[in-house]
């Protein structure tokens, strides 16, 4: 199980404080590089998004369990008591359906506008949604992430006013 050993149920298992710095400073980044070059994010962003989509595709298919036992001492009460029950008895049809999620936000980042914003309106809920998960899921770097893909909604300005 992830974080299990030493660690004293106080404050953040140290297991966790270096993905958990990682994964913010990785936000961070993510957020600037939306500012600046918010066409290149984009991509990045529908890359992301189809890679994880095709891995929890995957992992939901070979080890299912991993998802209660990453994910559920951490959550919300809401949200554990969600995991602990329907979803650990049918993980992989919950993970496999988030994971065409995922990979349809991943997608229509590509496409034309109308459709991309279709993509960020997803990511943003996806990243919304899952940031109850709580350490597990690095919260709140997926806050900042949101404000990421939020910035792409300026894109099109911002490209057409490069091209004046």
């Amino acid at each position: 199980m992830i974080g299990r050993g030493r660690y004293n149920g106080r404050g953040m298992d140290p297991q966790l404080l270096r993905p958990f710095i990682i994964s913010h400073v990785i936000a961070l980044l993510y957020v600037m590089a939306a500012w600046r070059w918010p066409r290149g994010t984009r991509y990045v962003t529908g890359a992301c998004f189809v890679f994880a989509g095709a891995f929890n595709t995957w992992w939901a298919t070979t080890s299912p369990a991993i998802y209660v036992a990453a994910y559920g001492p951490h959550a919300i009460p809401l949200y554990r008591t969600f995991i602990y029950g329907a979803f650990a008895r049918h993980t992989a049809e919950f993970v496999i359906a988030i994971a065409a999620g995922q990979i349809a936000v991943g997608v229509l980042a590509f496409a034309p506008l109308p459709w991309r914003r279709l993509s960020y309106v997803g990511a943003i809920v996806f990243l919304l949604a899952i940031t109850p998960l709580g350490i597990g899921a690095a919260a709140p770097s997926e806050l900042i992430f949101a404000a990421g893909v939020a910035l792409l909604f300026r894109e099109r300005r911002a490209s057409s006013s490069h091209a004046r």
